[in-house]
């Protein structure tokens, strides 16, 4: 299968195995947002995640971006070091997250900005998320959308397309607007991209959807996206990634820790079908 690595092929057809045995009625699926539902190159260019956009639309001031562009700069490099300790990783994008919503606040972020990367259609969806969407509703298999973006721009992008249903749950950061619709904080504690674990979840009610699923299939893009069902526990969990940049450099990490990789921005035919054959 072209674009698809499967590295332990008896783990994996055990699992799935187990996952088709017990049916619908025991799968739930967890999935990141950025680069994973959405598209991760456009054009041979790198698509904007959600909070990108902000910087990328010119709406707030010059200042913002340079100091934007001078923490990604700082951070980034710790991110994809795969050298470093989980608590490490953990204290660095804190900081990186921490330092950026308090300047998203100092710059005048607000609800309009939200507003208009919406209208736009900045979000671009990864070919077959439609279908992925679809199918987990018509079969009622609870989908929990996992992110480190903004959730106030996932909600709006996913309502605009027609794609938000019943079955789906979005753990984000959603910022905190005052009475003027001027961004103060987020509405609760940061989500990095290696703090999204399923302890996050446990009061509220998607919990009470999910505590008798006893199998998952999960969905990244990012190492830390390997921990999103941590805290709950599973009886098969099949983790596909998908692996968009520097293959050759990540390739054997990602093998390592997926069940699945999915190489070169593909679409999320495989996923689909996976779920069909369920």
């Amino acid at each position: 299968m072209k674009n698809i690595l499967i590295k332990n092929k008896n783990d994996f057809e055990n699992k799935l195995s187990k996952i088709k045995k017990d049916g619908i009625e025991k799968l739930h699926v967890i999935a990141d947002f950025d680069k994973t539902l959405t598209k991760a190159i456009v054009k041979g260019q790198k698509t904007h995640t959600s909070i990108a956009q902000i910087r990328e639309g010119g709406y707030l001031s010059e200042d913002y971006v340079k100091k934007s562009f001078s923490l990604y700069d700082k951070f980034h490099s710790f991110e994809i070091n795969h050298k470093l300790s989980d608590e490490e990783k953990d204290r660095k994008m804190m900081e990186w997250w921490s330092s950026h919503l308090k300047l998203l606040v100092k710059e005048g972020m607000n609800r309009e900005v939200v507003d208009d990367i919406i209208k736009k259609k900045r979000i671009l969806l990864r070919k077959g998320a439609e279908d992925f969407f679809k199918k987990l509703h018509e079969k009622n298999i609870p989908l929990l959308i996992f992110s480190a973006g903004i959730g106030d721009i996932i909600k709006g992008c996913l309502e605009s397309e027609g794609l938000l249903y019943d079955n789906m749950h979005i753990i984000s950061n959603f910022f905190d607007y005052d009475q003027k619709g001027m961004v103060r904080g987020y509405k609760s504690k940061i989500i990095h991209a290696f703090n999204k674990d399923e302890f996050a979840i446990k009061e509220t009610k998607y919990f009470d959807m999910i505590k008798e699923r006893k199998n998952v299939i999960l969905i990244g893009d990012s190492l830390g996206d390997i921990d999103m069902a941590k805290g709950i526990e599973h009886e098969a969990m099949l983790k596909i990634g998908f692996l968009n940049k520097n293959i050759e450099e990540n390739k054997d990490v990602y093998e390592r820790n997926f069940d699945i990789v999915i190489l070169n921005d593909s679409p999320m035919d495989f996923v689909v079908s996976l779920i069909k054959g369920i």
